[in-house]
């Protein structure tokens, strides 16, 4: 079965491993240096474009200051203005009222924010033929598409009324000869024409196209929003914020493509809200004078009936002026029926602008009742007054509370008429939007230097996710941590290999050719030339460091073959190109140069090929053996690595499958083992067919050959576990053809410093 070898520990499991390292992160960006930078050069690149061809934008801004409002009191307690003004200033309310439909539409219609011009242009294309074309200078259509814009097109409607059904709408207008131009529907239906300067009506639709500099057939997309729909478009470029906490300066920005426009409409924007607010304050005033002159008439008849009263008793009762103590009442009683009047009055003003259950509604009644108390309390006090002068007193207080309340309310009323005539209110602008010089957005050396920051991070995202969600075997961490098997070796691509391959590699076996073997050209492979040349990396690059690590592999596999239970090593993979061959044959050379014997069968009755590698005959092999028309040790030959034997395929019988479930291959194996100190056996590939499997469970060890990229992790694992069903006992992997990472240069370094006769290009 699937024993582990060399100390490999059967409990680590699939999900046991350690997690993806910023080590091994920073190995996996270093391999894909390449592609790291490729990424970051075109986001880059496309943030640099942005950058340049985005319609620049310019803000303005102005900036207000709120104040504490001023109440229009109507009496005179001190008490009450107080809790009339609010603790804090009310910002969050003024920048509501800035933003509301009351103070942004009569800007939006004056300033033709709700109609919507753009010329249809090519994407990219259009916008860059635009850079070098000037303002009411039409650049010619380029490609014959003399429906687009290309630059330099002016247009200005002055006015566009559509119903309802239109509105929101994208309209088209396409100009025509003569100053002429037509207006169309989104499905191509003419609605009306006209000519530039003269107003054109037709069905519910009016628009009055001023200026028109563009060639004829020139296209533009013409929009009329809705009242709702403009404020949404219109606030999306205003910003209105309190510049600094509980600071009462209120910043009002806005944005547009004109920086004369951003200028003038931020200006308006805080002229209408000025407006606005000291139109509230002047309609405030004239209501609450209006109340004070409806008022007068009553106050004085009040006035006049209280005094006739003083005067009509001290005439009867003989007496002009009340006593000390009387005085005492009097003058304490004055003052709080004067506040009292003044509350009532103000209660009726304030109640006419709000709810009964209102703070402000309240707060008066609040007082009211609290000094009614208090003069119910003093009137207690002085009960024990004579009853001529408790009348006297009352008498006099009654008139002079009239009368202070008459005058109040004359003075309030000429101070009303001063407020409604003027501009007094609780804000006023500080700083009037200037001239935007410089634009906005895009802030190009802020968008390039944020495409560089982002062309890193997506590049890094890209190779990560590209790794993990990859299914191919890329590196031995995925065999060592995904299929608990260890890995032997990891054979490097040999350029050496390669240049033998090219020099050798007859015509069938170029590419766009059908090959006869499971390695592609140009791989670790061993290839041949017709004349039965021995092309073996071990034998022609001794130093090379493919060859290098084979040997590391071949000490490795030493050990764990004498723990089996006979000395047949078999070399098997789950897909044809893995390069199995290869690795057979150079190992099988690196056992005889150590000075054992070894015996190589070419166990790939299909494909099997090496028999050219060493330049013998394909003839007299196994297929021969098995098929009882030829002796074992007939179909031994000797080989030029000294200590080296081989059994070639033979000629490729019609059953191979057949052939090797006979007990002939058993009882072969059993006949050939004690004559060699190790016998390899090269197989065809798992998933291809079965005869790997059968050839694996007659070895000892099984070793299974891997190439990065070209089998799946799916395939490796179905692979193994056939192997594992058949009773092959799987000693490792063996990496091949891997290629040289960057991240692993030192190492390539370190190893090239023992190879002297290694080129450059193979460090």
């Amino acid at each position: 079965m699937n024993t582990p070898a060399l100390g490999f520990d059967p409990g680590r499991t699939r999900n046991s491993d350690d997690g993806f390292s910023a080590a091994e992160l920073w190995r996996l960006i270093v391999d894909n240096v390449g592609l790291v930078i490729l990424i970051i050069v075109l986001v880059t690149g496309s943030a640099t474009l942005y950058a340049y061809l985005a319609t620049p934008s310019f803000s303005a801004d102005a900036l207000v200051k709120v104040d504490y409002p001023n109440p229009n009191v109507l009496g005179v307690n001190s008490q009450t203005q107080q809790q009339m003004v609010p603790s804090t200033l009310p910002t969050d309310a003024e920048i509501q009222i800035i933003q509301s439909r009351t103070v942004l539409l009569p800007v939006i219609k004056k300033y033709k924010q709700d109609i919507l011009v753009t010329p249809h242009q090519v994407p990219f294309f259009g916008r860059v033929s635009s850079l070098f074309a000037t303002q009411g200078d039409p650049m010619p259509a380029i490609f014959g598409l003399k429906s687009f814009a290309w630059g330099g097109e002016d247009v200005a409607i002055d006015s566009l009324q559509v119903p309802g059904r239109l509105q929101n709408k994208e309209l088209t207008l396409r100009v025509l000869p003569g100053n002429a131009y037509q207006l169309m529907d989104h499905d191509g239906n003419a609605l009306l024409h006209g000519t530039v300067g003269q107003v054109a009506s037709a069905d519910g639709i009016s628009i009055l196209v001023s200026h028109l500099a563009a060639r004829p057939d020139t296209e533009f997309a013409v929009t009329r929003f809705s009242e709702y729909k403009a404020v949404e478009r219109f606030l999306k470029k205003l910003k209105v914020q309190e510049s600094a906490k509980d600071s009462g300066v209120v910043q009002i920005l806005y944005e547009n493509d004109d920086p004369k426009l951003a200028q003038l409409i931020t200006n308006a924007i805080a002229q209408t809200y000025i407006a606005a607010h000291i139109d509230q304050h002047r309609q405030e005033a004239s209501v609450t004078r209006d109340f004070i002159i409806g008022e007068l008439p009553r106050l004085e008849s009040e006035l006049k009936r209280a005094e006739s009263e003083l005067s009509k008793y001290r005439t009867d009762a003989s007496s002009m002026t009340p006593g000390t103590e009387a005085a005492s009442y009097l003058q304490g009683s004055l003052d709080l029926e004067k506040q009292i009047a003044a509350l009532k009055m103000q209660r009726q003003q304030v109640a006419s602008r709000f709810m009964p259950s209102s703070r402000e509604v309240r707060t008066i009644d609040d007082q009211i009742t609290t000094l009614t108390a208090q003069k119910e309390a003093f009137d207690k006090r002085f009960s024990g007054l004579p009853v001529s002068e408790r009348k006297s007193a009352d008498l006099t207080r009654d008139a002079k509370v009239a009368e202070d309340i008459y005058v109040a309310m004359r003075e309030k009323a000429s101070e009303l008429a001063v407020t409604r005539a003027g501009t007094i209110g609780n804000v006023h602008v500080i700083d009037t939007a200037v001239f935007p010089t410089e634009p906005a957005k895009p802030k190009r050396l802020i968008v390039i230097a944020a495409g560089g920051a982002a062309g890193v991070v997506l590049s890094v995202l890209f190779v990560f996710f590209r790794n993990q969600l990859s299914r191919n075997v890329e590196s031995p961490h995925v065999v060592e941590r995904h299929l608990n098997l260890p890995v032997l070796g990891a054979v490097m691509y040999s350029n050496e290999q390669a240049r033998l391959d090219r020099s050798a590699t007859p015509a069938s076996l170029l590419p766009g050719k059908v090959r006869g073997a499971d390695e592609p050209a140009l791989a670790n492979g061993a290839s041949h030339d017709g004349n039965g040349a021995n092309f073996l990396l071990s034998d022609d690059g001794p130093d090379d460091m493919a060859v290098e690590t084979l040997r590391a592999v071949r000490a490795s596999l030493m050990i764990d073959i004498e723990r089996a239970r006979n000395n047949i090593l078999a070399v098997a993979g789950a897909t044809p190109g893995t390069g199995k061959t290869f690795v057979a044959s150079n190992l099988a050379a690196l056992h005889a140069q150590s000075g054992k014997r070894v015996l190589l069968i070419d166990g790939d009755l299909r494909r099997g090929r090496m028999a050219s590698i060493f330049g013998q005959s394909r003839q007299s092999g196994l297929a021969e053996v098995l098929a009882g028309q030829l002796e074992a040790d007939d179909a031994i030959r000797a080989s030029d690595v000294p200590g080296l034997s081989i059994i070639t395929a033979g000629r490729f019988p019609p059953n191979p499958s057949k052939l090797l479930s006979t007990t002939r291959l058993p009882l072969l194996l059993e006949y050939l083992s004690p004559q060699y100190d190790l016998i390899i056996i090269d197989t065809p590939a798992v998933l291809a067919v079965s005869d790997a499997n059968m050839i694996a469970s007659n070895a000892g060890t099984t070793v299974v050959v891997v190439r990065p990229s070209a089998q799946s992790e799916s395939e490796l694992e179905q692979a193994i576990k056939r192997l594992d069903l058949t009773g092959a006992r799987i000693s490792g992997v063996i990496f091949n053809a891997v290629p040289k990472r960057r991240s692993e240069k030192r190492t390539y370094a370190y190893a090239s410093a023992y190879a002297p006769n290694v080129t450059q290009r193979d460090a």
